[in-house]
């Protein structure tokens, strides 16, 4: 079993994500106050956007070797929901194992030092290993829904988080909240970034769940993934 899977972005008319030259004022709130009406067990993003909510500090640096084994750590908690970073190389540090009223949970690698293991739990940090050198997606979620009951999990990307899963083929949903904004810039990150170029993966395909005008002139889509469609 594993949690069924919403990506939701704030993006452009032609598909990039924020940057200041957009000219919003406030453009949390065009993502986080849909994000918010989109029931979920938990949140996830990528190592450089949990880092603005993480510590700003190292830890001290430990004398010596410090061996813990690399399995899986359930940490004592309260909170009925998580923040999941996906940290392969273990770059997170914390002060505190809460982001708001989210329990945290870091996605690791089996290369992570055993002195990073230590920094985790003396936090009461909980961690999960998703594989030995690269992650295994699947198996990610799977652990989530084993180990902390998660059914349903928001992915609030950078566009290589998304495209990750969306080459995994493990998105169920897409949320998108469409600025009404061309960004025009080459090279700017997109909604989704799963790789270069065009190898034998299939464009994913949805079917509309909703539409909603808000903001004035903003539009929030919903759609759900086509299984098993490869053309109309």
């Amino acid at each position: 079993m594993k949690p069924y899977v919403i990506c939701h972005m704030l993006g452009s008319v032609d598909g990039r994500i924020k940057q200041d030259i957009w000219g919003f004022k406030d453009h949390h709130k065009y993502f986080e106050e849909p994000a918010s009406k989109i029931k979920a067990d938990a949140w996830l993003v990528g190592r450089i956007t949990m880092q603005e909510f993480s510590s700003k500090k190292a830890p001290a640096k430990r004398r010596g070797r410090v061996n813990i084994p690399k399995e899986d750590f359930v940490a004592e908690y309260k909170a009925k929901t998580f923040a999941v970073v996906i940290d392969p190389s273990g770059k997170c540090h914390w002060d505190t194992n809460m982001v708001s009223t989210e329990h945290v949970i870091e996605v690791l690698t089996e290369q992570v030092s055993g002195a990073y293991l230590a920094h985790l739990q003396e936090q009461n940090v909980s961690y999960i290993f998703g594989g030995e050198t690269e992650l295994d997606l699947k198996l990610v979620l799977k652990k989530l829904y084993k180990l902390f009951g998660i059914k349903r999990l928001r992915i609030d990307g950078g566009g290589h988080v998304n495209g990750s899963f969306l080459k995994a083929g493990l998105i169920d949903e897409f949320s998108l909240v469409l600025a009404p904004v061309a960004d025009g810039t080459i090279g700017a990150p997109t909604v989704f970034e799963a790789e270069e170029g065009y190898g034998k993966r299939k464009a994913t395909q949805f079917t509309l769940k909703s539409v909603k005008k808000i903001y004035n002139d903003f539009l929030w889509i919903r759609y759900e993934v086509l299984r098993g469609k490869s053309g109309r």
